[in-house]
């Protein structure tokens, strides 16, 4: 590679420590090359649009000016630069704001040699593809499309961006039920790869997990996924997430894509239970469902994330139709309305699912869904009720991302498709 190929980076810190650091991990990869070192944002806006590097590495808080403020006047004098946020905080309104700003990828301390690497890589590459990309996009005419024949099974991602809200719980109960109404193919799947609870709700015991598929994910085919893939007594077809956290970080987002994109040639439902974050494995299933069921409760911690979210959804351009409110453990005595919460964050609630309460906990403990244990209970009548709808209408939002169809294999981070809004 010649010099001149080289991808030419900025690091802005008010850390001189961690300045040093990150040049140090960049000094031996040849095709990256440290050119400038800022410790403020107002300098890091001058000696951009002095050196005009490919990418910066942007701390997010810094005195004087921020890195968020200093991002935006980057990107307003020049909207070539790819900008990454560091920070330390990997909270949603972080994400949010440093999106607004332009931001391409947000990377949370420390960070990893890894994926330092791959995030300036992945950027660099996003800029100079993105005009061919575009180019492409045109002359097609939109004749051409990405998205797959219709027989294609539905993806349905059950999220919140709120931890602790019960979606382990309803994605299991929600894949018995549209089993149960449909008799059709229907898979599961635990996408907490970290943290898995799947087969403890359904009392599945099988020492074949994802990992099994994400080390063979070049041989992958539809022996190999049934293979893997545990029964359920519902005849639901489950794929377990690994049994330590070790392994589960193995698993990476390039591998989801790849496994869902098989599921939905195999089955006619695919429910996926999404983790509660905006890394790139979340992000994997948000972008190639057709529906997000979006779980949440009445508090007000779990409404501001969900705000962010709906937020962060919009500047994703998935359409409204494709994320499905849906209230979970509704009652009446959390002093907070659902009607109040509807106008604040100007989104109607599509479902409500009662509060089960200890009938809950208890199917969980006994390995049997409620939607067995107890079919006549109100909370069964609920998910029924959400199932027949997704199995009516799973078709009626195609899976998209930043107005164009998505792509299982081009999709690898929060902030790689996003364009500053102005």
């Amino acid at each position: 590679m010649s010099e001149g190929d080289k991808i030419r980076v900025m690091i802005v810190d008010d850390i001189v420590d961690t300045r040093e650091q990150l040049e140090k991990l960049l000094f031996f990869e040849k095709d990256i090359e440290v050119i400038a070192k800022a410790s403020n944002g107002r300098e890091a806006v001058a000696l951009s649009k002095q050196l005009r590097p490919d990418v910066i590495l942007m701390d997010i808080n810094m005195p004087d000016m921020d890195g968020i403020a200093a991002t935006e006047a980057i990107m307003t004098q020049d909207s070539s630069v790819q900008v990454i946020i560091m920070s330390v905080q990997g909270e949603t309104d972080y994400l949010r704001r440093a999106m607004l700003a332009g931001a391409r990828e947000f990377l949370t301390k420390p960070i990893s040699a890894d994926d330092l690497y791959k995030s300036i890589r992945h950027v660099h590459r996003l800029a100079v593809t993105r005009p061919r990309q575009a180019a492409a996009t045109s002359d097609s005419g939109g004749g051409a499309s990405t998205g797959g024949p219709s027989s294609e099974g539905q993806i349905i991602a059950v999220f919140s961006p709120k931890g602790g809200v019960g979606t382990s719980s309803v994605a299991a109960n929600l894949a018995v039920a549209m089993r149960q109404l449909t008799n059709k193919k229907v898979a599961l799947v635990d996408a907490n790869i970290i943290f898995g609870d799947l087969s403890v709700i359904l009392n599945l015991r099988s020492d074949k997990t994802i990992i099994d598929l994400a080390t063979r994910i070049d041989d992958i085919d539809r022996d190999l996924l049934n293979d893997v893939m545990a029964t359920h007594t519902s005849q639901v077809k489950v794929l377990l997430a690994p049994p330590d956290p070790q392994r589960g970080e193995l698993v990476t987002s390039d591998h989801i894509r790849t496994i869902l994109d098989l599921m939905r040639r195999e089955f006619d439902y695919i429910v996926v239970d999404t983790p509660a974050s905006f890394q790139d494995r979340s992000l994997a299933v948000l972008d190639m469902a057709h529906r997000i069921v979006t779980l949440m409760t009445l508090e007000m911690h779990c409404i501001r994330n969900i705000k962010l979210f709906l937020e962060v959804a919009d500047l994703l351009e998935y359409p409204h139709e494709k994320v499905m409110l849906v209230l979970n453990k509704a009652s009446n005595r959390t002093g907070i309305r659902a009607e109040d919460v509807e106008k604040n964050i100007q989104r109607k609630v599509a479902f409500q699912i009662g509060d089960a309460g200890p009938d809950i906990t208890f199917s969980i403990n006994q390995g049997v869904p409620l939607v067995i244990g107890k079919p006549t209970h109100q909370v069964v009548r609920d998910i029924v009720a959400l199932a027949k709808q997704l199995g009516a209408g799973a078709k009626a939002a195609e899976p998209t991302v930043a107005g164009q169809p998505a792509v299982p294999d081009k999709k690898p981070g929060l902030f790689s498709r996003l364009s500053p809004r102005r």
